[in-house]
């Protein structure tokens, strides 16, 4: 969960830090900007090889001026902290780099407009130097001089870190809500955070919600699981149940032998023994049944689904026959759900566009859905988007349906 630290480009701002005229930086916050006599030789020299790169010689010269027998003014300390934070970060010092850097910062010395960047870098390097209490200091700091979604995302995971979840849900939060109203798809990371914070806080609607902008913005297959596993958890009945499997198959993300063997139970509970015996042959192929209760469970599932398939087999072209001849929809949906349990995916479009017409469907999401899916298994999505579109009336389903819209718009074709 932890930020990835690259101090590359902070470092890069950071060797032309108050020095982009050529000359020693001035300021009216500090007295008099003028350097005691005998310390400005060693610090002109320490400027010179700072100019080029020479860090080790910059820290022998910063010595030098340090050295010197005379009280140092405020402007004198400025610099030599300056000039040796800067060079002791260039050389990967970071902790020492830090100490000093932190001195010139919150010097009467420091302009003002200087300060956001050095904010920012001196968090980064407390975070690399794993001094949390610090990266937070300096990230609200930062936040607070230069508001922008790196900043507020070093500064709640070093909240995490610290196990100050509370805060790590607000910085987050702030800081996603901010990226999303401009337009802007926050960092993955971010989201992450937010999720984690959330699950410790027991904060459940939350976590569902990052589970479904994690695959909205980031669909990678382990986002994909959370979400269909955190669907599973808050379905209400059978049907949702049914269709949360269908998407997890459909997105390529059912592993575990218990997920395929209870697919096929419910397949088969709603009449569609179709389906459960291509889901259990499809749990099969992909070796996921290997302990032996296991093995022994989809057999028996199999051998009843197979048994059921024979009898319901036989009477589709009756089924379809009387179908057609309802005023209502609901036989033609069946059907259709029937056609595509067997991979009649033509046959099952046509039934279901044809129930979807009439009067009197009593589920239309669930007939939207499988038209959505049918189309899908055509590999024509822009019809299967259509369909998807038209589930508008249960919560469940219509969460369901905007994943699968999502598939539709960006991912290979469910089959």
């Amino acid at each position: 969960m932890r930020n990835r630290v690259n101090l590359g480009a902070a470092l890069a701002a950071l060797s032309l830090l108050g020095l982009a005229s050529g000359a020693l930086a001035q300021t009216d916050a500090c007295g008099p900007h003028k350097m005691t006599k005998k310390v400005d030789k060693p610090l002109a020299a320490a400027q010179t090889a700072h100019a080029a790169k020479k860090w080790d010689e910059v820290l022998v010269k910063v010595a030098e001026a340090e050295a010197v027998p005379v009280e140092k003014n405020p402007y004198d300390l400025f610099w030599i902290h300056e000039f040796r934070g800067i060079a002791s970060v260039n050389l990967k010092k970071f902790t020492e780099g830090q100490a000093d850097l932190e001195a010139s910062f919150n010097s009467p010395c420091m302009e003002e407009a200087d300060k956001p960047k050095r904010a920012t870098l001196i968090m980064q390097l407390a975070y690399q130097n794993k001094d949390y209490v610090k990266a937070i200091d300096y990230g609200k700091r930062s936040l607070a001089l230069d508001p922008n979604a790196e900043i507020g995302s070093y500064l709640a995971n070093a909240y995490y870190i610290t196990n100050d979840f509370e805060n790590a849900r607000r910085v987050s939060t702030d800081v996603i809500a901010k990226g999303e109203a401009s337009g802007k798809t926050p960092e993955e990371n971010l989201y992450r955070i937010l999720q984690s914070a959330c699950i410790n806080l027991k904060d459940n609607a939350c976590v569902e919600a990052q589970a479904e902008k994690l695959v909205l913005h980031y669909a990678k297959p382990n986002y994909w699981m959370d979400l269909t596993n955190t669907l599973m958890r808050v379905s209400s009945n059978d049907k949702e149940l049914l269709n949360i499997y269908r998407l997890a198959d459909g997105v390529g993300v059912m592993q575990e032998a218990a997920q395929y063997t209870e697919m096929a139970q419910l397949a088969l509970g709603q009449g569609l023994p179709g389906e459960a015996q291509s889901v259990i042959e499809k749990g099969m192929q992909k070796g996921a049944f290997n302990a032996a209760r296991e093995k022994d469970l989809a057999s028996r599932i199999l051998a009843d689904a197979k048994q059921a398939v024979t009898l319901d087999k036989s009477t589709l072209s009756k089924q379809d026959a009387l179908a057609r001849t309802k005023p209502t929809g609901d036989s033609d949906v069946k059907l259709g759900a029937a056609y595509l349990s067997y991979g009649e995916v033509d046959k099952a479009i046509e039934a279901l566009q044809r129930g979807i017409a009439k009067n009197g469907v009593k589920d239309p999401d669930e007939a939207a859905m499988l038209l959505g899916i049918a189309y899908m298994r055509a590999n024509n999505k822009p019809e299967a988007a259509k369909a998807f579109r038209t589930v508008t009336q249960k919560p469940m389903m219509v969460r369901i349906a905007k994943f699968w819209l999502l598939n539709a718009e960006s991912a290979p074709a469910a089959g």
